[in-house]
């Protein structure tokens, strides 16, 4: 029996245009009934956290920033938290200023980027469809280098923003020299900088030692390079099938896609006993 589902959200539980289907809410309600806790377990600060999910009764812990927060949904309290170490702030911070790279930067579970950055993402590499998303839940910020400079001793996680995969490459190896980080990627053009002891895998991890619940009775669904080591956590790592093949190639089973409800589809098969759970090898 599960008794825990981690679950991330964009492009995985959530439709394209971040909708949650009827369909997805009553199996999620049926598993919660049973007593089976279901997790949002996403690279979103807690203030972007959508409604459409917030407002599922019966969610109570949210993994957020890359598992850079735990909280209890009911009054937002931080369980646990692994904000990035002042020195490796400093380092990266150090970095953005002598490559000008673009970035923005989570605190206190608020999600802060560039003003002219918000204004037009896609200038900066991010998808159309994005726009909306970027536009609704960034905080726009001046000089975004000085505020992050202030707050040298409370950000969350830092995202660099690249334009394209060569300098994605170069960032990576950059930031790659930097020690006490954990470096993770939910879109192309993002790379998502947390501290080490962060990760959705850790948090999920850390989650289930608080619950008292053993890795073969976890269920964990993903579609990108963040969700990989939560996926393999898990008795049961799920990919949808808009992953890219190596994220696929790291689960235990390959579902459908989210805006053919993959999640909801694969639970009700498990509900019904079709799809055998197994411990991983």
């Amino acid at each position: 029996m599960l008794h825990l589902i981690a679950l991330d959200l964009d492009g995985t539980l959530l439709h394209t245009d971040k909708g949650l289907t009827d369909r997805t809410r009553t199996i999620l309600t049926t598993y919660m009934e049973q007593g089976t806790h279901v997790v949002v377990a996403s690279g979103r600060s807690y203030a972007s956290l959508p409604q459409e999910v917030m407002s599922v009764p019966g969610i109570e812990y949210v993994i957020t920033s890359n598992g850079a927060a735990i909280c209890k949904k009911s009054t937002g309290e931080k369980l646990f938290h692994f904000p990035l170490k002042p020195a490796c702030a400093q380092r990266l911070l150090q970095l953005i200023a002598d490559t000008g790279a673009v970035f923005e930067t989570f605190l206190d579970g608020v999600p802060y980027a560039a003003a002219d950055y918000v204004s037009h993402p896609t200038r900066y590499g991010a998808a159309e469809h994005a726009i909306p998303y970027i536009q609704q839940t960034r905080k726009p910020v001046p000089d975004l280098l000085a505020f992050a400079r202030e707050h040298l001793e409370e950000l969350d996680c830092i995202d660099l923003i690249t334009a394209n995969p060569e300098q994605k490459q170069q960032l990576l190896e950059l930031a790659r020299e930097i020690p006490g980080i954990y470096i993770t990627s939910s879109v192309p053009y993002l790379l998502e900088i947390s501290d080490a002891a962060a990760g959705k895998g850790a948090a999920v991890r850390k989650l289930a030692a608080y619950l008292d619940i053993p890795p073969e009775e976890i269920a964990a669904f993903g579609n990108a390079e963040n969700d990989v080591d939560m996926m393999q956590f898990a008795g049961i790592g799920v990919a949808v099938a808009n992953s890219p093949a190596h994220v696929q190639a790291a689960a235990d089973y390959v579902t459908l896609s989210n805006d053919a409800d993959g999640v909801a589809v694969f639970l009700e098969q498990l509900y019904h006993g079709a799809i055998p759970s197994s411990d991983k090898q």
